[in-house]
């Protein structure tokens, strides 16, 4: 009798086992490859689920170099994904620039941008802006050379919701200056070399974002990037 309940308990464990284990290759099975955001898929995922770091490899599979880690949290740009083998594998890069290589899909989700939404779809706030089809228009705090008091130059913004959006600014010597936004912070200018590559950089205090281009200097908050 003794035996008998014996070989039944091992019975049952290797049936909850098999049952699992369907259950998980079930779920893998079914696992579609997400679209691009150029397909209306998400604009950046985030790395979860890790605490010892995501593995960036060169090519598509757990035997390619690893490039680098990325700690749990990280922001990257979705470049599309595909299958290979049994594991959906995602072309990524860190947001802002970067190596660019491949992790597994297994320690992504849609990343969450700072106004609770997750952004998705092309981001064509660039492309919009350069066609003067802007979400809005108005004045901004501005100075284009070195020592000149802060006046107001016109402005205006295309948004593509998340807090991605693309300023367009008529600088006082007329010509335009273009500051791009990406999740709600700032991403570059349209430096060139005829401007002489001029340094950007800004600070951000208390939800507004110190621009530098060179000497110019502009004044963006929040509210005009994410349209509250």
């Amino acid at each position: 009798m003794k035996m008998l309940a014996t070989r039944m308990l091992l019975f049952a464990c290797l049936f909850v086992a098999a049952s699992a284990a369907a259950r998980s290759t079930s779920r893998n099975a079914g696992n579609e490859v997400p679209p691009s955001p150029e397909d209306g898929g998400p604009r950046h995922w985030e790395v979860t689920g890790i605490s010892s770091g995501l593995n960036l490899r060169e090519q598509p599979s757990t035997s390619a170099k690893i490039i680098l880690r990325y700690p749990s949290g990280a922001i990257l740009a979705n470049l599309g994904c595909r299958r290979m083998n049994d594991r959906i594998w995602c072309d990524v890069q860190k947001l802002g620039g970067g190596a660019r290589g491949y992790v597994s899909l297994q320690y992504l989700t849609p990343a969450i941008a700072p106004d609770g939404s997750v952004p998705a779809g092309p981001d064509d706030s660039a492309i919009r802006a350069g066609q003067g089809k802007f979400d809005a228009t108005g004045k901004i705090p501005c100075t284009q050379y070195r020592g000149q008091p802060m006046g107001q130059c016109e402005f205006g913004v295309a948004r593509a919701g998340g807090g991605y959006a693309t300023v367009s600014v008529n600088r006082p010597d007329g010509k335009k200056r273009s500051l791009y936004f990406v999740r709600g912070e700032f991403l570059g200018a349209d430096t060139s070399q005829a401007d002489g590559y001029q340094a950007v950089a800004n600070q951000k205090q208390n939800g507004l974002h110190l621009i530098s281009v060179g000497d110019e200097r502009y004044e963006i908050p929040d509210a005009l990037i994410f349209g509250s």
